[in-house]
């Protein structure tokens, strides 16, 4: 049974269409969690950039299909497709998102935080060490050599 061209395209773009509509809300998700106002002033920058870039992926998909042609039952299909991640997918996205995020971003973190605190431990017990080490020296300096040098002058 061979589909039609038509109906490839329309199934790409409903098929993009929830892609967009998950790309867009995940970003929407993770730039509302930063802690930094700066960085959520210029959302609307970051959101037109990947509309942008989801717009030419959306039109190269096209491109590859359909050798470019566009036709108005793409862009409905596309949207069709946003519509449905936001009835359908959004929650079980949402949630399959929550889990990648605690099962695989958040050690990540976790272990790179332990290695900075472990690494600044490193750094402060060396820093130590040399201090101790020329605590002598410099009390020598500042009793002996710093007083000739005054009287000198």
């Amino acid at each position: 049974m061979m589909m039609s061209a038509q109906l490839i395209s329309i199934l790409v773009m409903f098929i993009s269409g929830v892609a967009v509509g998950a790309i867009i809300d995940c970003i929407r998700i993770n730039v509302n969690r930063i802690p930094l106002k700066n960085i959520r002033r210029i959302t609307w920058i970051l959101e037109w950039i990947v509309w942008l870039i989801l717009g030419v992926t959306t039109f190269y998909l096209l491109f590859l299909v359909k050798g470019g042609q566009w036709r108005v039952v793409d862009p409905l299909a596309q949207i069709a497709g946003i519509a449905t991640y936001e009835l359908l997918f959004q929650k079980i996205i949402r949630f399959i998102g929550r889990v990648c995020i605690n099962l695989f971003v958040k050690p990540v973190f976790f272990i790179g935080h332990v290695v900075v605190k472990i690494v600044k431990s490193i750094i402060k017990l060396l820093m130590g060490i040399v201090l101790f080490i020329c605590r002598p020296f410099i009390k020598f300096f500042k009793k002996y050599l710093l007083k000739n040098f005054k009287t000198q002058q």
